[in-house]
């Protein structure tokens, strides 16, 4: 005789209660007692006043609604529940303590959509005019320093053309003195200048860090993309330009080179995104320079341009591709595997 699995008694397991669950139950059951007595009391005395409504005549319909003993809201607070006992502010149970919750700032949403403030530039007149002002206030400053006496007054500037009105008796005693002695100052002049030249002049590790640091602040802006399908890079020149120009403007990238044709992928700036596309466009004669190999058909066009969210790539490089389906793979690595499609389209 088999029995349905489903009816036989199944042991209940062994479970405790946790610590302290009946007599939180039984503090909540004497509190509660506690709050209706009071209720009670305050009713009887409301009664031994004459204050109860008179239910023959409707009175309970329209009279006021008497106010809790404790709100609930105070209760947290309350020793006992009615007002006026001791406040639990000090000890460990107070629902308030003297710690101060400060939250962390959090910038305005609308500040990171602010556009910069662009610098107002100036047309080539504005220009000289500030700059021919400058020039005379800092004339009238030396002028009037030499008035009052704080600056020796600067010897003449004698050239070969104002010889005669400067050095009058002195040119007329000894001509050929007095020409040497003006050649000499003109040399010593164009010497010191020359000098104050080659000082102002940067170093070639100054110059380095000036221009990448400028390709810094110009990559801050936002960062850019331009794809461009060139049929072929067989001419050494043309491959050069393309490549060392790209590393120059500290390019991330690729060139794919391909039986078929030639991809090539350029992210940074905006300034030198512009920059290399003129280079690309304008500056290379595609048809031209070919030694080894027909030319006239070679052309270069822009495929896609745009901004990006993040860039794709993490260095410059060329890389190689035997078929459609190795270009298709390498640019899968880094996401870009539409521009393959848009190029063969």
């Amino acid at each position: 005789m088999s029995v349905d699995p489903k009816l036989q008694h199944k042991p209940r397991p062994l479970q405790l209660n946790p610590q302290g669950k009946h007599i939180a139950k039984a503090n909540e059951l004497r509190q509660r007692l506690k709050e209706e007595e009071l209720e009670r009391q305050r009713i009887e005395d409301i009664r031994l006043k004459g204050l109860l409504p008179d239910e023959n005549l409707a009175e309970h319909l329209y009279k006021p609604q008497y106010p809790p003993i404790v709100e609930w809201w105070d209760r947290p607070y309350l020793s006992e529940m009615k007002y006026g006992s001791e406040l639990k502010l000090d000890s460990e149970e107070a629902p308030v303590s003297i710690y101060i919750q400060h939250p962390v700032l959090i910038p305005p949403p609308w500040e990171s959509h602010l556009s910069e403030e662009k610098a107002m530039y100036l047309t080539k007149k504005e220009m000289k005019r500030i700059r021919r002002n400058d020039r005379q206030q800092k004339h009238k400053d030396q002028q009037d320093r030499i008035k009052l006496g704080l600056d020796a007054p600067p010897p003449p500037k004698v050239k070969l053309s104002n010889l005669m009105n400067v050095l009058t008796n002195e040119a007329i005693k000894d001509p050929t003195g007095v020409e040497m002695k003006v050649k000499q100052e003109v040399e010593e002049r164009y010497q010191k200048h020359m000098q104050e030249n080659e000082e102002r002049k940067l170093t070639k590790d100054e110059k380095h860090d000036k221009i990448k640091r400028q390709h810094e602040q110009d990559l801050q802006k936002g960062y850019f993309t331009t794809v461009y399908k060139v049929q072929t890079l067989q001419d050494p020149q043309h491959f050069f330009k393309v490549d060392m120009n790209a590393k120059q403007l500290d390019f991330v990238g690729v060139i794919l080179l391909n039986p078929r044709f030639n991809l090539i992928i350029v992210e940074g700036g905006l300034k030198n995104i512009n920059f290399y596309k003129k280079l690309m466009t304008r500056r290379i004669k595609w048809t031209q320079g070919g030694q080894l190999e027909d030319l006239s058909q070679n052309q270069c066009d822009v495929l896609w341009e745009g901004q990006l969210k993040q860039l794709h790539f993490k260095k410059w490089s060329v890389m190689h591709s035997s078929n459609d389906d190795e270009a298709y793979m390498v640019l899968n690595k880094f996401g870009c595997e539409n521009y393959w499609r848009e190029a063969v389209a």
